[in-house]
Parts: C-alpha cells; structure tokens; sequence
C-alpha cells in the first residue's frame, strides 16, 4: 500500500551543559558542552513512499555531549537526516508550506540544534561569579510537520477502468501488478521501471465524474503534477472511440489544467480482440478524427510492445529540446 502522507513530531538536539570544574592549584578547567543536533529533510531517489515514519513516533536528533574536564570540549550531537522520497512536500500544522524536496540529495535544514553552555575555563576571563546563569546550554526546537508525496514520474499512465493499463506496465517493466477483466482492479498508483531509468506509473482508472469525488476519486491525481508524458489509454473494445477520447479529454481538464494541456500519447489496447486487418482500420480511423497519431499495442504482441517503448522514449526525448 502506498503510503502518500505522514504527521510526524520532530525535536533538534539540546545543547550540552558546560561544566564548572577545578584543577588542584584552584585553577578553571571545565570544558563548553557540545551542540545540539540539528534536524535536516533529504531528498532520496530511493525512497519509494513513506512508510518507513511512525506518526506515534517522536523523532529526535542528539543532544550535545556535556563539557568534560581538562577544558575538553563535549561531542557536537549527530545531525537527524530525515529522508524523504521525491517530490516530498512538507508543511507545518497550519498547512503552510515549508519546503519541497525535488530533487535527490536535496537538503533542508528544518530544526538548529541548541547551543552548547560554556564550561568555566572559557569563562574564566570574563569577571565569572562561578555560576553559569547566563551562559547555560540552550534546548533544541520541536515542531509539528506533515509530509505530503507528489510521486515524480516520466510517464503516467490514465484512462477509463479495464482498459489494460496494468498489463502494458507489467509488459514494460516486469512489474507483476494485478490484473483481472473488471473495473477498479488498480486502487493505487502503481511504479515500474522500463529500461532501467524510464519510471512509469499506473494510475487508477477515471471515470466520468471523477472529479466531483465518483469512482476512487482524485485522491491520487496530485502523484500527475510532477510527469511529464500522459500515456492515454484507450480499449479497441469500444464501440465509439472517438467519445471514449473525448469524454475522458473533458475528465482531465475538468481535473486540473496541467493535466489537460500535458504532453499526449494515446495508445489503443488490446488490439489481439480483433484481426491484424480490423485493429489497424480502427486505429487509422481514430487518427483521421483526431488528427493525431495513435499507438496500437497488445500485451500478448512483442512487436507492439518495442513500438510502445520506442513511442514514449521519442516522446520524452523530444520534451530536452
């Protein structure tokens, strides 16, 4: 299960205290405490979700190590990596935004440590009273943050329920996502991989209506702001393929504006249901409406599947220049 949003609670170190301490002659010798921790969020390409954070949990960065004698300094805590997958977005508990992480090894100080107190050898010289009233460590910050993930993807994959999206991931990546002949078989975004670098995502399929909250609704269509190619799939299936595309065309730009105007590539699946010679009519037929050329594609056809790969690659390539 994807795991898209986290409260957590989060404290930097404290600082260490300074200590008051005496060689045999009377003379100050206590060393200054070290900081606190800081608290830091980090982009990390290999984080898949955020699963891995504990709402119940506080997360607590160290605190800094107390002066030692000698006029040794005490440890500096170790800074707190949180680190999240991309895009990451991160707001306080008011919902204002804090930062995005978007980009891998991406790096926010959220939280400063606090600052270590001083021992009495440092404060030798300065008229000390023997007391560290005013010169006291200082305690770390503590905070209230929510996670929220915006998958980052090349490609998403959208169109109506059963119209074979799965199984032309599965083809592409090897993924081994469940696939079955009725509707709403996908009920989260689901990743894959193609060729090692090209990631890919399969989004619950829409319907119309969707978004005014029907079918899954749009829980899930923030994870399309971060894509960059719409792969639009269509089932050869349908009697009218001209209004299956434009129905779902009037879908997304009633979603949101950037989906509507995003980069297109729209596929004709299952192309197996019908002959070579009926599939290709079908698919020239829906180009000569649209204007636009469509990509046919069966799971079970080799071939169709290397055109798909090399369809989205010169899609994305073009997108560099």
């Amino acid at each position: 299960m994807l795991i898209d949003q986290k409260k957590l609670k989060i404290k930097s170190g404290d600082g260490g205290e300074g200590l008051i301490s005496f060689d045999n002659r009377g003379k100050a010798y206590g060393g200054d405490g070290g900081d606190g921790a800081d608290v830091v969020i980090v982009g990390d390409v290999n984080v898949y979700d955020l699963s891995k954070y504990d709402s119940n949990h506080i997360y607590k960065a160290e605190t800094g190590e107390r002066g030692n004698t000698y006029c040794k300094h005490g440890k500096n805590g170790e800074t707190l990596r949180l680190q999240v997958p991309l895009v990451t977005k991160v707001f306080d508990m008011e919902g204002k935004e804090i930062i995005c992480i978007e980009n891998d090894k991406q790096e926010f100080q959220i939280l400063s440590g606090g600052k270590g107190g001083l021992g009495n050898f440092t404060l030798r010289g300065e008229g000390w009273d023997g007391k560290l009233s005013k010169k006291r460590a200082t305690r770390g910050e503590e905070l209230c943050i929510r996670l929220e993930l915006n998958l980052k993807t090349d490609a998403i994959f959208l169109g109506y329920p059963n119209a074979g999206k799965s199984s032309i991931i599965n083809a592409l990546t090897r993924a081994n996502y469940k696939v079955a002949s009725y509707e709403f078989t996908t009920l989260e975004p689901q990743l894959g991989v193609m060729d090692g670098y090209i990631k890919l995502m399969d989004l619950p399929g829409l319907i119309e209506g969707t978004s005014k909250g029907r079918g899954v609704g749009t829980q899930f269509l923030k994870h399309t702001t971060y894509s960059r190619l719409l792969i639009h799939c269509i089932s050869i299936e349908n009697e009218d393929l001209e209004e299956r595309y434009m129905s779902m065309r009037k879908e997304f730009e009633k979603i949101s504006t950037s989906l509507h105007s995003m980069d297109e590539l729209i596929v004709l699946t299952k192309a197996d249901i019908f002959t070579p010679e009926e599939a290709k009519v079908r698919k020239e037929g829906l180009e000569k409406i649209l204007g636009k050329d469509v990509v046919l594609v069966s799971t079970y056809l080799e071939d169709s599947m290397n055109k798909l790969n090399s369809a989205i690659k010169s899609k994305l390539n073009s997108q560099k220049h």
